[in-house]
Parts: C-alpha cells; sequence; structure tokens
C-alpha cells in the first residue's frame, strides 16, 4: 500500500468545506490536548477557566480573547484589545507590514509552568507560514503588553503538548476496484522555524501503488463529502432540523454523450460509467467489469443487471446525460460512498455539531467565498466531485 497526504484544499475541497474540516480537527486536537494533561478547565466568558479554546467562544473571537487575558491578568484593559484586535482581524491592505491581521491562538493554557499557546493549520507551504507568522503576532502582542506593565505574564509557544496521531475514517473499495484507507493525521510542527506551538493536518490516503496517482485526490474528497454527510446527520440530531440532507441534491450530468449498444460511446464517458458500475457490482459482492473505455457485451450485460435491480423502465444497457439510469448510477455511488464514514474514532459527539453547522459568532467570513446556502454548496462540491471523477477515471 502507498500513501499519499495532503490538505483538503489541495485535494480539491472548496474553502467552506475545508474550513469546517479544520473545525472538526480543532475540536479532537482539544480532546487529545486535555487528556494529555490530566483535564482542562475550559474558559468561558465570565467564568475562572484556564484553558482558552478560540472555538468555544459564545461571542467574537476578539471579545472572547480579550476576556480570557483580563480574566487571567488583571493589568490588561479588555476593551482596549478587543477594539485592536477588531479593528486588525483583518488586513486592509496586505502589502502593509504594519497592518498585520490580528493573532487569535487556537489554544492558550494559563497555569503554573505552563503559560503556552498553540495554533492548528493545514500542514501544507501556505498553511505552515501562515501558522508562523500568527504565532510570531501574538508573540509580539506579549512583547507589547509585559513592556507595558512588568507584571503580565508572557505566553510562550507551546512545546509541551506534542501529538502524532492518525485517525482512520473511510476504508472501502473505492470503484470496486481500488482498496483504500483515508486517515485524519496531525502531529506537532517539526520544521526548524516553527517547531514550537503549532499544530499540522492533512488528509492521508493508502491504496495500491500503481493507482496513488490516479485516484488519490478522488478518494480524499470522497470521504470528505462522506465526512461531512455523517457529521450533518449528528448535528440534525443534536441541533433539531435539516443541516444539509444528502437525500436532496440535485446536480447536472457531468456525462457528455450517450453510452449504449446505440450510443456515442465516448471513451471518458463509458469508463465513467463502468466505474460507477463496479461500485455498484462492490456493494452487492459482484464481481467487476473491466474499466477500459469500450462499450462491450460484458458492459452493456452489467448495466442491464443494474437497470433491472433498480426497477428502471430501460433496461437494455443505454446511459443519457440526466436520464433515470444515470442519475440512479450516480445517487448508488454517493449513498455507498457516504455511508462508509465511520467518526467514532474522532470524538464527534455533542458538541462538535453546534461547532461545525452551527452559527458563527463572527458572521459569515468572505474569504470562504459562501455566498450561497450550505445544501446549494454542498450540491455543488458533490458535482464537481463528479466531474472530476469523470474526467480522471
Amino acid at each position: 500500500m502507498a500513501k499519499f497526504c495532503t490538505t483538503p484544499r489541495a485535494a480539491g475541497a472548496p474553502r467552506w468545506a475545508a474550513a469546517k474540516v479544520g473545525l472538526v480537527v480543532e475540536w479532537i486536537v482539544r480532546q487529545e490536548y486535555c487528556f494529555s494533561k490530566g483535564g482542562c478547565n475550559p474558559y468561558q466568558r465570565g467564568g475562572s477557566g484556564t484553558d482558552f479554546f478560540d472555538e468555544m467562544s459564545d461571542t467574537t473571537r476578539c471579545r472572547f480573547l480579550a476576556s480570557f487575558l483580563a480574566t487571567r491578568q488583571p493589568s490588561v484593559n479588555e476593551g482596549s484589545i478587543s477594539a485592536d484586535c477588531e479593528a486588525r482581524k483583518k488586513p486592509v491592505d496586505a502589502d502593509d507590514d504594519e497592518n498585520e491581521r490580528f493573532a487569535v491562538p487556537d489554544i492558550i493554557t494559563h497555569e503554573p509552568g505552563r503559560m503556552e499557546f498553540y495554533e492548528i493549520k493545514p500542514n501544507s507551504f501556505f498553511g505552515r507560514e501562515a501558522g508562523r507568522a500568527k504565532i510570531e503576532t501574538f508573540l509580539s502582542l506579549m512583547d507589547f503588553l509585559a513592556a507595558t506593565d512588568p507584571l503580565f505574564e508572557k505566553y510562550e509557544k507551546g512545546k509541551i503538548f506534542d501529538p502524532d496521531r492518525t485517525i482512520t475514517f473511510y476504508q472501502r473499495n473505492y470503484l470496486g476496484i481500488v482498496p483504500c484507507r483515508v486517515s485524519l493525521h496531525y502531529r506537532r510542527a517539526t520544521e526548524p522555524e516553527i517547531d514550537r506551538g503549532l499544530i499540522v493536518y492533512e488528509i492521508c490516503v493508502e491504496v495500491d501503488g500503481e493507482l496513488l496517482e490516479a485516484f488519490a485526490k478522488a478518494i480524499i474528497v470522497s470521504a470528505i463529502i462522506a465526512a461531512l454527510a455523517a457529521l450533518a446527520a449528528i448535528a440534525a440530531a443534536v441541533l433539531g432540523g435539516g443541516v444539509l440532507v444528502p437525500a436532496l441534491l440535485a446536480f447536472e450530468s457531468p456525462l457528455g454523450d450517450s453510452v449504449g449498444p446505440e450510443g456515442t460511446n465516448d471513451p471518458q464517458d463509458v469508463r465513467y460509467v463502468q466505474a460507477l458500475v463496479n461500485d455498484w457490482r462492490a456493494a452487492t459482492d459482484g464481481s467487476p467489469i473491466a474499466v477500459d473505455g469500450f462499450f462491450s457485451e460484458e458492459t452493456a450485460g452489467a448495466l442491464t443487471e443494474f437497470q433491472g435491480v433498480a426497477g428502471l423502465e430501460d433496461t437494455a444497457g443505454n446511459v443519457a446525460p440526466g436520464d433515470a439510469t444515470e442519475t440512479e448510477l450516480e445517487s448508488t455511488h454517493l449513498n455507498n460512498l457516504m455511508a462508509t464514514a465511520d467518526l467514532s474514532e474522532m470524538e464527534t459527539e455533542g458538541g462538535v455539531a453546534d461547532l461545525v453547522f452551527g452559527a458563527d459568532p463572527d458572521g459569515v467570513d468572505t474569504e470562504l467565498e459562501e455566498e450561497q446556502d450550505l445544501q446549494t454548496a454542498f450540491n455543488a462540491f458533490v458535482q464537481q466531485y463528479l466531474q472530476d471523477l469523470r474526467d480522471t477515471v
């Protein structure tokens, strides 16, 4: 088995989906962080907690951080910190070094002998650089506050928490022919310039070496779709109502033209149909057919069998863009992959649903390009996945 690791964005997930993966990672890392230190005392506004987790905010992250600092360090001017943070949360001019983004770390602990903080970022060049910059910016704030008040206790880049964990959450025969396993992996950054304070994460897929390059990103994207669907089911149970409903998926056909005994039978379209048929056969313990781009008697027979089992009117082995057979093939594939996600190792019970699908106290982040509602965004994500699959298989 060969292994390929990348970030959700690099695999092809849209920003909004990658951001939700990041929230899940923050949740999981927090559980391990607290376990590693023998328990946490999470901070909530008005309380005296010693552990700050930015995703637990009931207000904007700027106000939450300012409240925590003022509670733990009485010399801190809460209003000043909050106002400065709100003003600089997003830089007005990205090229202006004096106008840097305000840093709100993901984890801060204020305990005797453990005055430390951590940031969590995707394990890419840009993710690591963003993490390094955020750490340095927060250290600058610490230096400023310490210079104005000699009693201020500075927080240092975290070095005590040193995780290196892999969590498998998706395992199946992808398209009926590619045995694969997909895992979340996170660790403390080991790069010399950021060897403290930064936790990085990635999604890894293990498949047969000969098929790794062709299918790795598609498998990772399918696993993210499956995980989000599973999380949505948890969220619906916790929050009530439909957070998003995979059964309501609506998308346009990626099939270029007809496939069948009298079809156009473009090789790329034929391979796509053959792959979807194999995915159905694998789920029903059937044997795979050749994915070779040729519409053969074997392909026709497999399609006819599928149409009969699905109860479709056309059982002659024909498929056309957007017809009942193609829709049923794609829906079967999506249902199969979404039923495969296993989040049992991710400790996703309880608050993670509200964290991932609840309202964000900071409001909509325009950087996520999320002008549409979640259902529409999810549908578009699935459609792009199917289009990429058709073009790659």
